[in-house]
């Protein structure tokens, strides 16, 4: 395992991992966010275009095959790893971490993803020309790993405005301090469905007052023996139909306005 430093200015990434598998269109995309970073505060069109076209976007596999995402690293999220250490919380198991850690392809792309969406304001002109394919309509934002600083939660409400063509992003997040002074400045785009994802394991998270008017969904894990003896309702990925195949595809309950607010899945 080698170490991997980026610095510039304030920018401190350490990223320990395994570098010598590294591709050259990563080793081509950490050469631009290099060479834009020392300008990050007067970055013209021409600029935000080229960190746009940097962006991975994920193609999604098991329950949510045929989903594509925008998502950053959680192995260089400061907020998911202090949550990782924390007893009770679902992040303590993270398949995100352990998908990262194990697919080269994947880890290069949410890492360098991170650095432009939690380092560059792009304007919501710049990420229009970003492709997002989506399947009935939807697509996700966050399906690795969270948003870290208020710049990321502003970027990922301008890539949802700016794709209107797509009916609705569904958006996961714990961190809903980061999203609040987001929505009050630029509001919340019709297309977006925010999902609050609780921290905890079997606990519902509390939505603060302020934040109550922009939630569609709050989102739970549970213990399959806490969820029995607490007659809780899954209600995510088709089990209160009875059905064996669990695919967000043919749920879609939280991509859609008006269904349960509380949406609860059993922890695998």
């Amino acid at each position: 395992m080698t170490k991997c430093r980026f610095i510039n200015g304030e920018t401190n990434y350490e990223l320990w991992r395994d570098h010598s598998r590294d591709s050259k269109r990563y080793k081509e995309r950490m050469a631009v966010i290099a060479e834009l970073l020392p300008k990050k505060d007067n970055l013209t069109f021409a600029d935000e275009v080229r960190l746009v076209q940097q962006i991975v976007v994920s193609e999604l596999t098991g329950k949510l095959e045929d989903f594509y995402a925008v998502s950053t690293s959680v192995l260089m999220n400061p907020i998911c790893q202090a949550r990782a250490k924390v007893e009770g919380c679902i992040c303590k198991d993270c398949y995100a971490a352990a998908g990262a850690s194990r697919f080269a392809g994947l880890c290069q792309g949410l890492e360098t993803n991170y650095l432009i969406l939690n380092n560059f304001l792009i304007s919501e002109e710049a990420w229009s020309v970003l492709v997002i394919p989506s399947v009935n309509g939807r697509a996700r934002i966050e399906a690795h790993g969270d948003v870290a600083t208020e710049i990321c939660a502003i970027n990922y409400r301008r890539i949802v405005a700016s794709h209107r063509h797509i009916q609705k992003f569904g958006v996961w997040s714990k961190n809903l301090n980061l999203w609040k002074p987001v929505f009050e400045a630029e509001g919340k785009p019709d297309n977006m469905i925010f999902i609050a994802s609780s921290p905890m394991t079997n606990v519902v998270m509390e939505i603060p007052e302020d934040m109550k008017q922009w939630v569609d969904h709050v989102f739970t894990v549970y213990e399959p023996e806490y969820a029995r003896e607490n007659n809780i309702q899954i209600n995510c990925g088709t089990w209160d139909t009875g059905s064996l195949d669990h695919r967000c595809k043919l749920c879609m309950r939280c991509y859609t306005d008006g269904t349960d607010y509380l949406i609860n899945e059993l922890k695998k």
